[in-house]
């Protein structure tokens, strides 16, 4: 099993990444940057083209091969191939389409898994994009992957997205587990998930497929994989894209092939290096922490009874207070 670092707005920027992938190598596969805006302007924010550089991603470029993939938000085909073709020009091997940001800012403009409200147009696009990949130089050799959702608010919907995927030559399909209504909540759906997956392969569906959707721990892991066995597509998942847990646990993925498990002295030394990272390019003080206060959202449930002490984090505006903070509550909190 193959395991993926998902994407996520404004947290797994190129410091996470490259640190996460310095301090825990070989256990993720493959990194994917939050999706850069394919704008009508036909310009990347500052910010969405920064976080791509080749420049700040130096440890994901080896030989001709790049283990970042850039995700593109898009709701036409003309955007999507112009962003497509400035990426990779950038060096990227990789592109993948989100069809999958529930977010109503997204959804309402026709974006992310707002796509999946109107599967014939949905269609057309996917359609346009592979026709005129194969006739563009730029975009000959580059893989194209999906991540989608099972649909807009019933896991029904599935099947006829499945039809459409199938038809086009998509490098990966990674499959949220949840239809857009769910947003990150109630429990995946996993039997819709395995249904769905056997329809895309009747409907002739070649991809690799990825699974994605709360594997926080081992045992999460292991009953996931239990129902996909008993659903008979074991075979048929060949990677799971890890999101929320890997930022709980950025240990996650070297547990689940057999590894260590996360130690306290790791997660200090992570979360000091996180913090000379965002350093060198957030201005002020407390901009960083603001920066780190959302890794500590997820961090914190490794210590118990820490309320005070992860307080004491929130309430610091200074670099000498964060510090204090943090080892306060690692000399103070039992770590789990």
């Amino acid at each position: 099993m193959n395991f993926y670092f998902a994407p996520m707005e404004s947290i797994t920027m190129y410091p996470l990444r490259n640190i996460h992938k310095d301090m825990f190598a070989g256990s993720v596969s493959k990194y994917y940057s939050p999706f850069v805006t394919a704008a009508k302007s036909k310009h990347f924010k500052n910010r969405e083209k920064n976080d791509i550089l080749p420049v700040h991603n130096t440890p994901f470029f080896e030989g001709n091969v790049s283990s970042l993939v850039v995700q593109i938000m898009s709701g036409n085909s003309e955007t999507f191939l112009w962003a497509a073709k400035e990426i990779a020009q950038l060096g990227y091997k990789e592109i993948n389409l989100n069809l999958g940001c529930p977010a109503s800012t997204v959804v309402n403009r026709h974006k992310g898994a707002g796509l999946l409200a109107d599967p014939d147009y949905l269609d057309s696009m996917l359609s346009e994009i592979f026709e005129a990949k194969e006739n563009t130089p730029e975009l000959k050799d580059i893989e194209i992957s999906l991540k989608t959702r099972l649909g807009i608010a019933d896991e029904n919907e599935a099947g006829k997205l499945m039809e459409i995927y199938a038809k086009y030559p998509i490098s990966e399909l990674t499959v949220h587990a949840r239809v857009k209504d769910d947003f990150y909540k109630n429990t995946p759906r996993l039997d819709a998930f395995c249904s769905s997956m056997k329809r895309y392969r009747e409907c002739g569906g070649k991809a690799p497929i990825c699974y994605n959707g709360n594997i926080f721990s081992k045992k999460d892991y292991e009953d996931t994989m239990d129902k996909f066995e008993s659903n008979g597509i074991t075979n048929e998942v060949s990677s799971m894209m890890l999101g929320r847990g890997i930022l709980e646990n950025p240990a996650l993925a070297r547990e689940l092939t057999g590894g260590e498990v996360l130690t306290a002295p790791e997660l200090k030394e992570y979360l000091t290096k996180l913090y000379a990272g965002y350093e060198e390019y957030i201005p002020e003080d407390r901009n960083v922490i603001f920066k780190l206060l959302e890794h500590w959202a997820f961090i914190h449930t490794h210590f118990a009874n820490c309320d005070k002490y992860l307080k004491a984090i929130r309430k610091a505006r200074s670099k000498g207070e964060y510090l204090a903070a943090v080892r306060n509550i690692f000399a103070s909190c039992e770590f789990k």
